[in-house]
């Protein structure tokens, strides 16, 4: 059983739906400095894209230690962490084979309360879900689609996959290049609990923030570099949501 020190939320389900979260993406290294850049700007919580970083940065041992180190301080020990090590074929920076990628989310996940892994992973989403039921971490399966959105049988089989594979959350990232394909992303939220959906490209920034207030869990914004089509930074999704009275 993880120490309790490392579990900066209790439940990280009630922190989910409590209201709308904006995670602030932490790219190309981590350090207490990016964490904290992150806290100003107006993060709740941070999602460490473990991909963006060097091979040297990626070394588990040397991440681990800066979790502890993060998990230490007063200032941001209780903010929630997302782990993600994305695969190249749906967004990741880095070409990271699923040896390591195990291998990473073994060594960091007892620091997580949640992790993000894709849906089209095969036998390693097997291994993160025995992973995470060991930690008690949350568990997100993710698709992401940088060329359309799918029909709206194809996204709710999705989610009925997802859920099926172990997943405690589904996300669904796809390119929304009309307005119907916001609708139907849209229309995922109105009909079901536990997701995290997202528009990217033309219309990516009306669904970065009027999304999470039609109920997708959370919403991405960058702290030093965007990782997606149309991300906005957190300062601007914190902005949207002051002006929706949030």
């Amino acid at each position: 059983m993880r120490k309790e020190k490392s579990r900066p939320v209790t439940n990280i389900d009630s922190f989910l739906h409590n209201a709308p979260r904006i995670a602030g993406v932490i790219t190309g290294g981590l350090s207490l400095a990016s964490i904290r850049k992150a806290v100003k700007l107006g993060a709740d919580m941070i999602e460490v894209r473990v991909d963006t970083f060097t091979r040297q940065e990626r070394n588990p041992a040397r991440l681990a230690a800066v979790l502890a180190k993060i998990r230490s301080d007063k200032s941001v020990g209780r903010l929630p962490i997302l782990l993600t090590i994305r695969s190249v074929k749906e967004g990741g920076k880095a070409r990271v084979d699923d040896a390591e990628r195990l291998e990473l989310f073994t060594m960091l996940m007892p620091f997580a309360d949640l992790v993000d892994i894709e849906l089209s992973s095969g036998r390693l989403l097997k291994d993160v879900v025995r992973l995470k039921k060991k930690a008690g971490t949350g568990l997100i399966a993710s698709y992401h689609n940088f060329t359309s959105t799918p029909g709206l049988s194809a996204l709710r089989r999705i989610i009925k996959k997802g859920r099926a594979a172990g997943a405690d959350y589904v996300k669904i990232a796809a390119c929304a290049p009309e307005r119907a394909s916001l609708r139907r992303l849209a229309g995922l939220l109105v009909e079901d609990n536990g997701l995290i959906v997202i528009g990217m490209g033309a219309f990516a920034a009306p669904s970065r923030v009027f999304f999470p207030l039609l109920g997708s869990l959370v919403t991405y914004g960058s702290v030093t570099a965007a990782t997606a089509p149309g991300q906005m930074n957190v300062a601007g999704i914190r902005k949207g949501f002051k002006l929706c009275g949030i």
